[in-house]
């Protein structure tokens, strides 16, 4: 591939040395062509560009790259320096990007862009000091007086693959520096890294301030953590001190409700929505969908009733309706009226898993391989593939989904997520070698993929004496995602068995308090076992006892654990 960019590059070169007035200048121009290296000064701006945008069109990211960075002395397109700095944080390639932000910073020197990307790539790199620099440089050049203008810097910083680099950066400065309209801007970041805990911190820090984001954010970290009474307390009390109507905040204390099962105040506040707004079909269709959301399904089919207009949306949301009330036929008649290209996806992924319920998986599968045959684009048919993957491992047909994913797994661009399905099988089934060499396939592809570093280092851990191998992998994973209840969960894990129990429990705790799945449930047992906090340990088992009584397999292993504990 790399040949046929620099073969058409030549036949484009050959042409604009036709073109030339001069026959000499003609001459001398084609006698220059080395495939891709310097053609002459007058026309190596555009020969350059061409051959970036043509690598750039059949994503051929390295070539694109590499070809910038030999040539960024004379490239000034600002538009290429945004796509091709994306492109080396894709690949990791920090060496070029710090190439690339100190020469956009230079031909672009009183934009904000090149100073984000170059504080987002040194934070990836963990390059602190760097970015402590370039930050100072971004507030002297910006002079950002509000919280707008730093929302520009930390919305840059949602996608960082370094999570905690960049935690840890903004901690600490705003530790030694107030500046209320960056910490406001900061406990965004945090809650959109899912750090419930630290927003709740950060908020008390710098104190609600009557700020309603602020409060609303505060509410939701509240909801993540199970304190739903303290949530609705908060959201009611901010209703309450408004002088006119708040329609988000009603929304969202309309999902406390449900959550909480207060069906009374649930309805209330509904009636009084409408009251305000009535026959409203999209009020309908939100309302509708946070009772299906809380599993009052019921209730939602109630007011979805009320919107007598039919289309795509709240077709679908009828269809999730019908399906958990077992209505399959109601459900798959819903589903098989969405039109829009992207719903119809979706509704059909949700017809095969009616069609389990109604029949047998066989179906589901066959009806899942019929829609991968009438779709042409790569990226829907393997999401219908993921799909039948996902159904058959509902049913543990393991061998089946390794059969499945080695018959789609392209040997020269292999599919991440089909080698990570294909290496949950081969887990599944004890084979730890082929699930390793399926993983580490996928980290060769993507190196800071945080689910599939957890994955690896999690199983190592239960299924190998590698403790240590294992740890470095979930804390590598840690550092991408430290919000994350299942790398904490793996964390806490992995201490258990290297003997670390202190450590442990800092960990699982972490973990349970974001997610009370029940392996972290029972994995919280056991470290608190090892920790000797056994009054602690009664505690969560009454807990879940009561919160798990519908799951009698369960409730019998939290009790047989409690039936461990020393007197």
């Amino acid at each position: 591939m790399h040949n046929y960019l620099n073969i058409l590059l030549i036949i484009i070169t050959l042409f604009i040395a036709s073109c030339s007035k001069n026959p000499t200048e003609a001459y001398q121009v084609d006698d220059q062509i080395q495939l891709g290296e310097s053609i002459g000064n007058k026309y190596s701006h555009l020969y350059n560009s061409l051959y970036i945008h043509i690598a750039l069109e059949r994503n051929l990211n390295k070539d694109a790259l590499r070809m910038f960075i030999k040539n960024i002395d004379i490239l000034k397109d600002i538009k290429l320096y945004e796509k091709i700095s994306k492109i080396s944080l894709d690949l990791y390639d920090y060496r070029k990007s710090e190439i690339i932000a100190k020469r956009w910073i230079m031909i672009e020197p009183d934009s904000y862009s090149p100073y984000q990307f170059a504080i987002k790539s040194s934070l990836d790199n963990s390059d602190m000091s760097l970015a402590e620099k370039y930050f100072q440089s971004y507030i002297k050049k910006i002079k950002p007086i509000n919280k707008s203008d730093y929302n520009k810097l930390i919305y840059s910083l949602f996608d960082n693959k370094n999570r905690l680099n960049v935690i840890q950066f903004f901690e600490s400065y705003l530790n030694n520096n107030k500046n209320d309209a960056l910490h406001l801007s900061f406990i965004e970041l945090l809650y959109s890294y899912n750090m419930p805990s630290q927003v709740i911190f950060h908020i008390d820090k710098v104190g609600l301030l009557d700020e309603r984001n602020l409060i609303r954010l505060y509410a939701n970290s509240l909801l993540l953590l199970d304190r739903n009474i303290q949530a609705k307390d908060l959201l009611e009390n901010f209703l309450q001190n408004r002088s006119s109507p708040d329609r988000q905040v009603e929304y969202e204390l309309l999902g406390v409700y449900a959550s909480l099962n207060d069906i009374v105040a649930t309805e209330k506040l509904i009636k009084d929505i409408f009251k305000r707004d009535p026959n409203n079909p999209e009020n309908i269709y939100r309302i509708s969908r946070i009772l299906y959301e809380n599993k009052k399904y019921n209730l939602s089919e109630k007011y979805l009733a009320y919107i007598v207009s039919e289309n795509d949306e709240v077709n679908i949301l009828r269809g999730l309706n019908d399906y958990e009330l077992e209505n399959y036929p109601e459900a798959i008649n819903h589903y098989s009226r969405v039109s829009n290209y992207n719903l119809k996806i979706i509704a059909m992924m949700h017809i095969s898993s009616v069609l389990v319920k109604e029949g047998s998986i066989k179906e589901a599968i066959l009806f899942l391989e019929n829609q991968i045959n009438k779709y042409s684009n790569p990226a829907i048919k393997e999401r219908f593939l993921l799909k039948q993957i996902s159904l058959l491992n509902e049913y543990e047909l393991y061998e089946e989904i390794i059969e499945l994913s080695t018959k789609h797994i392209n040997s020269k661009m292999p599919s991440p997520d089909l080698l990570y399905a294909r290496a949950m099988a081969y887990e599944e089934l004890r084979e730890i070698e082929l699930m390793e060499k399926d993983l580490m396939t996928v980290l060769l592809i993507d190196q800071k993929n945080a689910n599939t570093l957890n994955a690896l280092g999690y199983s190592l851990a239960v299924h190998t004496q590698r403790y240590d191998e294992a740890y470095e992998l979930i804390h590598e994973a840690h550092l991408y995602d430290p919000g994350s209840a299942a790398i904490l969960d793996s964390l806490g894990w992995v201490e258990y068995k290297r003997g670390n129990y202190a450590d442990a429990l800092k960990f699982i705790e972490a973990s349970y308090e974001k997610d009370k799945d029940k392996e972290i449930i029972l994995h919280y047992c056991e470290i608190l076992i090892k920790n000797k906090s056994y009054n602690k340990l009664k505690n969560i088992i009454h807990l879940e006892l009561e919160r798990n009584s519908h799951d009698e397999s369960f409730t019998q292993k939290l009790r047989s654990i409690n039936n461990e504990i020393p007197l």
